[in-house]
C-alpha cells in the first residue's frame, strides 16, 4: 500500500482535483516565509523557526496538491505531511525532506511547550526549508 492510500484509509488526506495556481502560491509563500525567517532570525529565533516550517509545510503540501491530495483539517494533519515529506524522500532521494518531521516536532514545542532556538538551530531549519522547498517544486 502506498503511503498516499495509508493517508486515505486514516481520513488524514482526500484526492482532490491537481492545483497547479494554488500550489504556486504556496511555493511563493515558502519562499516569502524564508525570506523574512532570514531577516528576523536575530530578533525572533523562535518566530523564524517558525517560518521556516511553516516554508516547509507549505512546499509539502503544494507537492501533496499537485499529486491530486490535499490533507484534511483534522488533528494528524501536519503529521500526515510529515508522512509525505518521509515517501517524496525515497522517491526523490532528498535526504531533507525526511528532517521536515523534526521541523514540526520543535514547532510543537515552541507551541506548546516552552522551547527557544539557538542561532544555529534556526540556521539549520531555514537552511533545510530552502531544501525541502527547492525539492517540492522540482517533483512538481
Amino acid at each position: 500500500m502506498s503511503s498516499l492510500d495509508e493517508l486515505k484509509r486514516r481520513g488524514l488526506i482526500e484526492a482532490v482535483d491537481a492545483d497547479s495556481a494554488t500550489a504556486a502560491q504556496w511555493f511563493d509563500d515558502a519562499h516569502r516565509h524564508l525570506e523574512a525567517a532570514t531577516k528576523i532570525a536575530d530578533l525572533d529565533p523562535s518566530g523564524a523557526y517558525v517560518l521556516a516550517y511553516d516554508a516547509a509545510r507549505k512546499s509539502v503540501a503544494a507537492a501533496l496538491l499537485m499529486a491530486g491530495h490535499r490533507v484534511l483539517s483534522r488533528p494528524g494533519s501536519h503529521q500526515a505531511l510529515a508522512q509525505y515529506a518521509d515517501s517524496l524522500s525515497a522517491q526523490s532521494g532528498e535526504p531533507a525532506l525526511k528532517r521536515f518531521d523534526h521541523l514540526r516536532r520543535n514547532r510543537n514545542r515552541s507551541e506548546y511547550e516552552w522551547r527557544t532556538f539557538g542561532k544555529a538551530e534556526v540556521k539549520e531549519a531555514i537552511d533545510t526549508a530552502q531544501v525541502i522547498r527547492a525539492a517540492c517544486a522540482k517533483l512538481v
